[in-house]
């Protein structure tokens, strides 16, 4: 179009506010600039804010052209995991109202589609019947919510509810679908043993040290008791033995000494008789040498 035009937004209080102006190239106001841009036939534009909301008019060569109401939905946040199901709300009045259709879009493209007064429901290329629905019982609790099972990582978007009726309704809803972390690598790792901590170690060596410690010196307890004990034996079997020689040696020379003294009672008399009168003598030769060396003052010799 030859010409100049300019693009205004009408506020609550009916003033006009400048937005840009087309003159062989789109010009931005101050405050639209680098959010308004040109496409073939229309303008589009970018970060959309709340308070961009209200009605847009085109003039061209001072004549009104196009107008146009902008909308601005402040859209609520589901947040699932993938393959989880997930509830986009849409609730509005329809109990005597008629609702001519319910719309469910994500970037412009139709997601499902009811058409109240045939029935039939329009399902978009990337959904069907099986993924995507809406409560049988919508009319009766005015509960739109767009159900989507088995959510996808693809799935993430904003999705737009439109209910055509007397009072229409739109609603806009975002759709978070978080993954699930990778899994670690199951590459094998080299296997290491665990040391002892020194704690342990020398705890353990403490115990070994101290248990042989014991050990020997019970040894050598029982080798002196051992030894001891023999020692004491041999003593005591040598004095035993002595004094019996000694005994010996005594009674030997207190007999000589009888003998020599009193010739006829050791040694019987000349051309002595039988063996009973013998016996007889060495009878009285012991009792006589008893009673000498125990010193018996009485004895005499006969």
């Amino acid at each position: 179009m030859k010409g100049r035009g300019t693009l205004k937004r009408r506020l609550q209080d009916n003033s006009l506010h400048s937005v840009g102006d087309l003159d062989g190239s789109w010009k931005p106001a101050p405050g639209y600039i680098n959010r308004f841009f040109q496409s073939i036939d229309s303008v589009i534009l970018t970060s959309a804010d709340i308070s961009d909301e209200g009605y847009y008019e085109f003039d061209c060569n001072n004549k009104r052209e196009e107008s146009a109401q902008l909308q601005v939905f402040i859209p609520s946040d589901v947040f699932v995991h993938e393959g989880e199901d997930a509830i986009l709300p849409c609730r509005s009045i329809t109990a005597g109202q008629w609702v001519k259709s319910v719309r469910w879009r994500r970037d412009g493209e139709v997601v499902l589609e009811l058409d109240v007064r045939s029935g039939k429901t329009t399902y978009g290329n990337s959904f069907d019947e099986s993924r995507v629905s809406i409560p049988s019982d919508w009319d009766q609790r005015a509960n739109l919510s767009l159900i989507i099972k088995r959510a996808e990582a693809r799935d993430r978007g904003v999705y737009y509810c439109d209910i055509d009726k007397v009072e229409k309704h739109r609603s806009a809803v975002r759709l978070h679908v978080s993954t699930p972390p990778t899994p670690p690598s199951t590459t094998s790792q080299p296997t290491t043993t665990k040391k002892p901590s020194e704690c342990s170690d020398w705890s353990w060596r403490t115990f070994s040290i101290t248990a042989a410690v014991f050990v020997i010196v019970d040894l050598l307890v029982w080798l002196c008791w051992f030894l001891r004990n023999r020692k004491f034996k041999v003593c005591t079997r040598g004095f035993r033995r002595g004094s019996s020689e000694e005994e010996e040696k005594m009674n030997k020379l207190k007999n000589v000494t009888i003998n020599n003294g009193d010739g006829h009672l050791c040694n019987g008399t000349e051309g002595g008789g039988g063996g009973g009168a013998e016996e007889s003598r060495e009878s009285d030769c012991d009792q006589h040498s008893m009673l000498k060396s125990n010193g018996n003052p009485d004895f005499t010799h006969n």
